[in-house]
This record gives structure tokens, sequence and C-alpha cells, in this order.
């Protein structure tokens, strides 16, 4: 099977996410063009003060070779209909999705809509084959890393970046290989890894 006809495959299989009751919402996928001005939307509210896209790349050329990479856009609606959040992605290396942008209305951070559809997206991209996600997220923004942690993301380094400032980056590892080594050549065996254990 093709890559491409794998990918809109596993997509009906995972999405439309939606969830029921008080909270009711629903994540689907879109097309460029959709995401860009549902996101354009709403932007403003999610980041105030921020340009949805500062950094626009000079080589048109360099810009569409990189499309032709896996891209994933999700768009999260209310019950209502109304777009309050949307997540985008793509791929880094034959290894690893880079989950490059993702935001909220604030009056919906907190609803259960943002965690199920989080949650099955990485489902999705584990059954993709990825082995890894990574997502980079400046040290402020504590909210977004403080999620990360939840999902069982953990910090992997740190870059400084003219465009964006100073990054965190941080990754989450779907093949338990990878993370035993990661924490190998990370040296955490060093450390305690349960209250038997002495504190250090």
């Amino acid at each position: 099977m093709e890559f491409q006809a794998m990918i809109e495959e596993k997509r009906r299989q995972f999405f439309p996410v939606r969830l029921a009751g008080g909270a009711s919402g629903t994540g689907y996928c879109v097309d460029e063009a959709t995401f860009r001005e549902a996101v354009t939307d709403i932007y403003a509210s999610v980041f105030p003060e921020r340009d949805a896209y500062p950094y626009r790349p000079k080589s048109a050329h360099l810009v569409k070779e990189y499309a032709h990479g896996h891209v994933e856009r999700l768009l999260i609606e209310n019950a209502e209909g109304k777009v309050v959040g949307w997540l985008k992605g793509r791929m880094e290396d034959a290894n690893t999705f880079y989950l490059g942008t993702s935001g909220m209305l604030p009056e919906y951070r907190a609803q259960r809509i943002a965690a199920v559809v989080y949650a099955r997206f990485l489902e999705y991209l584990d059954d993709l084959g990825y082995e890894r996600v990574t997502s980079q997220h400046h040290p402020h923004n504590r909210s977004a890393m403080i999620l990360q942690l939840k999902y069982g993301f953990t910090f992997e380094g740190m870059s400084l970046d003219e465009r964006w400032g100073p990054m965190v980056k941080m990754v989450h590892f779907f093949d338990g290989d990878r993370r035993a080594e990661f924490e190998r050549r990370f040296g955490f065996e060093q450390y305690p890894k349960g209250p038997s254990e002495a504190a250090v």
C-alpha cells in the first residue's frame, strides 16, 4: 500500500474524535488552506500580540519541496461547531514526528475535548509507525510543558533560535527500546527509581 493511501486509511480509523456530554466537541483532520483560515481566525485570542506566521521562508521552491513530507493538521470544534483549537505537525525524520504548533482558546483549555483529541492523536502517530514525537516550547510556556509531561514526554534539550528565542525540546517515546537507550545515554540509572531507594 502506498504511504499516502495508508495515511488516509489510518485517518479514517482514528478521526474524527467526538466527546459527548456537557463538554462535547470534535477533533478532525483538514487540509492546509482550511487549517490556516480557521487558525488565523482564533490565533490572536490564543496567543495575544503574536503573529500567526511571523517568519515566512523566502525560497518558494524549498517551501514546495518541504511540503511533500507527511503533515497532519487537526482542528478542534466545540458542540456548536466553532473552532476552538488546533494541532499541527510534520515528519521530522523516518523515526520522528514533530508537533510544531498547537493552541486552545483560554476558556477551553481545561475541558476534556482537548485532552481526548491529543491522546487520540498520539495513538494515531504510534499506529502509523513513528517511534518518537518531539515538540518545542518557550521556557515560560509552563502549561504546555506540564501537559507534555503528563503524556509521558521528557526533556531532551534546549536551543537558541533568532526566530523564536530560547526553546525547550521535549520528546515522547512510543518505542520502549528508544526510551531505554535515552535513559542509558543520559545516565538516568544513577538516580533512585522508587521510594525504597535512598534519596541522593
